[in-house]
Formats: C-alpha cells, structure tokens, sequence
C-alpha cells in the first residue's frame, strides 16, 4: 500500500497496488470503497491492477459489438461480464495497466468532463516517460498513438463519487482485442507501449511511476508529500526481547545444519525466540520460493525449484535432534504442482512419524486452489493431524492483501477437510490491523463457524519487510480480549486471540481459551 499525504487543506490519497485479480474481485471492491468513501470513511482511494483475460461490456449497447460468441470465449478462459461504467466494449489482461479511481470530485471542483480529461492527461504523463508520445482524440475518451488505440476510459460517477477508471496497454497481449470492435468502431486498431518500442519494463516500477502522477492530480498539485512503505512506532504492548539463550541457539544451529527453511525465519515471526527457547519450530517445506504474492508475507515470489526428496529425512532428524513431541508443518503455495504438494507433506509426515511415533502434527496448508479434492485424499493417508488454513483476513481485502486467492474457495477448502476427517480439528487464523472492520470480523468467525472450523488465532498484523503492506491500524490488547469472547460464544474449541499470536504459536497446547 502506498499512502500519500499532504501539508494543505486538500485531502489524502490512499493507493493500493492489488497484483494481478480478477476482474469482478476488484469490482467488488470498488462498490464497497464507492459506499465507504461516501460516508467519508476511508480516504480518496485509487487501486492499481492487472486483470487477469476478462471483456467488459459497457453502457453504451451500440458500441458493443462481439466478434467472437461468449461459449469460445468461455472455452479460451477469457471472462465475460456487463457494467455498468459508460462506454463500449474493452478488454483486460496481464501486462495491462489498470488504475480505478475511487475519489469524490467535490474535492477537485471537477465536473465528469474535467475528471475524464485529468484521466488522460495522467495517461499522457506517464506514457511519455515511457518513451511514448500519446494523444487525446476528439469525441473518443482515451489515448491514441497516432491512429491505434492504447488507453481506454470508462467511468461511472454516483453521488459526486468515481469507479471504474482508466487501462494502459504496456505489455499485454493483444490479441484479446480481435474478439470485439475497439471502441464499437470497425477498422480501430489497438496498440501497446511494447509493440511500439519492443521494450519491457517492469510493473513495479511503472505503478511507482504512475502513483506519483496521481499523488500530483489527486492530492495538491504544488505540495505532495511521497511516502512509501511508512511505518508508525510500534506500540508498547508490541516490543518483543531480541532473541537469545541457550536453546534458543541450539535450535538455530540445528536449522542451519539441516538446510531447513523455517517459517519463523522466512516470516520474521516476532515469537522465535520464545518459541525456540522452548524447543519448537514450524517448518516450512517445498522451498523457500511462493508461487503468490500476498502483500502480507515477506516470503520471495517466483518460480520455484521442484521438491526436495531428502527434506522429509532432514525434518525427522530435526525433530529427533530436538526431542520434538509436536511438529507444525507448513508451506509456500506451489500452484505449479499437480496436487499443490500434498504428496509431499505426506511424505513428511509419514517419513518423521516412523522414527518419532509419538509426535503429533499440525499441518498448515496453501489453498490448493486448483486441486482441492485430490489434495484432500492425498493427505488422508497421513491422518491424523490438525488441519490448518488461514484465512488471513476479510473478504473485501483479499484483492490487495491476498491477490490470487479467494475467500470462499479457503472456506470451501475448511468444510471439505472437516467432511473427510471428520475427528480432527480443522483451525484457521486471521489478522488484524489491515483495515477491517468490526463487522466484517464477526461475519468471518461466523463463516468459519458455519463450515466447521474448531480452532481460530487472531493476531495483530506486523510489517515483516519493506515491500509488505503497511500497518493500517495496532489494535489495543483489550480488542483482542473482545474477540476472544466473542469466539468462545460461537463455539470455537480452541482459541488464541492476542497481539503477539500466530497460527502455530501455542499450537502444541490441545485447549486454548
């Protein structure tokens, strides 16, 4: 999250890159911050996307117009959908600049007309820093390099408040564009800033470009202040000892020996030391690297190496050298695996479970977004085990918390562990401080509820690296109390609820309340 904040009586902008999300997620996420920002609760916001493959039809039936029938799209994984912003037909996919501008015109004593130039002229700006000369074209809302199209525009505005927004083409294909009329005007041609150059650039560093632009635009033009990646000062209750002691050393050396990827480590996990000194650890397996890239983690994204078949034996001399009785086994999302990488954690647990029979497991599992039942009948054979999986946060901020995830598929995921192990405890973990509300915490406890969950952990979100999201909000100790009330009369089983917890921290203990 990028905040910008300035020394004048003109108001704060809020702009939050969201990964690369689907298309209805961030329109979602729009109409919620639309009703926010009415109610001025929330600052003038802008999100930063790309979408992934999606044609949108607009208000304006007459420019409409498919060329290709919705089941090929369907079979081409492109989506399909009708809004309700102005304009015709346009397209979005990876590589594609998105930016949805969710701010009250009142503020800038803007009239639509006005706003939609100041679209454009942000468009031109950070196109000509690109190396690219781009042009208003009279009567046709958007950006044309000569006679082919490279910006689209198309905005709603309710109340004095915008959605919908602008899309750049940087270095997206193209060809999604054959699928309709560009514009509803035949013979248009679209084009991209690679196409034009055949450069690259990176995304990152073109949104940096663009979020200064607008700080220009939508905050005051003459004295804006930049910051990225601030953070406050850390609350009292949130200061933790630095790590240290005997054991503590001991358990360090053991990891290192072993070449073991920890989650405490790989997280910054503020209880380390403690958890460390009391000779646990959670291990995280299948690499180091994450396909995803949930704006909350401090693990590395990218493409990782395939699975290391000697981890399972380096985990059970871990757990012999350490005298473990409970072992947390966690790991990075592997979506470029068949089964997620159940397979392996079932390796893992089958492999240390020979040697060390009475150790008990809990397992902390990605999504498996793609494989949920065989990865569900993969792990059948490992039973038994607590099984985890964190929800992290609410709905409505998967899109810049977690872009690539989806809330309903986690809850799909809790109800069908429990279905199929119906005696073990299934548990999940959330976060706060990232810009929730009270409201939409009790209906997520309520969800977990609903699909069967047992255990919950409910923590304070803490930045665990630079590039991270900031901390909206440090929730005072006495919250935390609040909520663990609040569990308990759901009827959770087992309940950690503090600033300082985490998914496995206590996790050896069988009742928590």
């Amino acid at each position: 999250m990028v905040t910008a904040t300035t020394k004048t009586e003109k108001p704060a902008l809020q702009i939050t890159d969201c990964g690369i999300t689907d298309y209805l997620q961030i329109l979602n996420l729009q109409k919620q911050l639309h009703s926010q920002r009415l109610e001025n609760k929330i600052p003038n916001t802008v999100l930063l996307v790309e979408h992934n493959p999606v044609i949108t039809l607009g208000t304006k039936k007459s420019s409409n117009k498919l060329l290709t029938e919705p089941g090929n799209l369907q079979k081409k994984n492109i989506e399909l959908v009708q809004t309700r912003r102005g304009g015709g037909v346009t397209a979005h996919n990876p590589g594609q600049l998105v930016f949805y501008p969710v701010i009250n015109l009142r503020d800038f004593n803007l009239g639509i007309t006005e706003y939609i130039r100041t679209l454009e002229q942000i468009g031109i700006e950070l196109l000509a820093q690109l190396n690219i000369k781009a042009q208003r074209k009279k009567s046709f809302p958007g950006l044309w390099v000569n006679e082919k199209k490279i910006a689209s525009i198309g905005v709603r505005v309710s109340k004095s408040v915008t959605y919908h927004g602008m899309a750049v083409n940087i270095q997206n294909d193209l060809t999604i564009f054959d699928h309709f009329v560009p514009c509803g005007i035949n013979g248009v041609k679209t084009t991209s800033v690679y196409k034009e150059i055949k450069n690259k650039y990176s995304m990152t560093n073109i949104k940096q470009k663009l979020s200064h632009i607008l700080i220009k635009y939508f905050t005051s033009k003459h004295n804006s202040q930049f910051t990225n990646h601030e953070l406050r000062k850390l609350p009292p209750w949130l200061h933790r000892p630095v790590p240290t002691g005997k054991i503590y050393r001991q358990t360090e050396s053991i990891l290192k020996s072993l070449h073991l990827n920890t989650i405490c480590n790989s997280a910054n996990c503020p209880n380390r030391g403690e958890c460390w000194n009391r000779g646990t650890a959670t291990v995280l397996i299948l690499g180091h690297i994450c396909t995803r890239n949930c704006r909350f983690c401090s693990v590395p994204t990218g493409k990782p190496k395939p699975p290391d078949h000697t981890e399972p034996d380096k985990i059970t001399q871990m757990a012999k050298q350490l005298n473990l009785k409970y072992l947390v086994i966690t790991s990075v999302n592997r979506d470029d695996l068949p089964d997620g990488g159940a397979a392996h954690f079932k390796d893992c647990i089958e492999k240390v479970r020979q040697q060390c029979p009475d150790i008990k497991f809990e397992i902390l599992t990605p999504d498996f977004r793609h494989c949920r039942q065989k990865a569900i009948e993969v792990l059948t054979d490992a039973l038994p085990f607590v099984f985890a999986h964190n929800l992290e946060t609410v709905p409505s901020l998967y899109p810049s918390v977690k872009p690539g995830s989806n809330y309903q598929l986690s809850l799909k995921l809790l109800k069908a562990a429990k279905q199929t192990y119906r005696n073990i405890p299934t548990k999940s973990s959330i976060m706060l401080g990232l810009g929730e509300t009270d409201d939409q915490i009790e209906q997520l406890l309520k969800d977990l509820r609903d699909v069967g969950c047992d255990r919950i952990t409910i923590g304070q979100y803490l930045k665990p690296a630079g590039n991270a999201l900031d901390v909206v909000e440090y929730v005072n100790p006495e919250k935390f109390d609040l909520w663990k009330q609040k569990a308990i009369q759901l009827g959770f089983s087992w309940i950690l609820s503090s600033p300082f917890a985490r998914s496995s921290y206590f996790a050896e203990q069988q009742n928590v309340l």
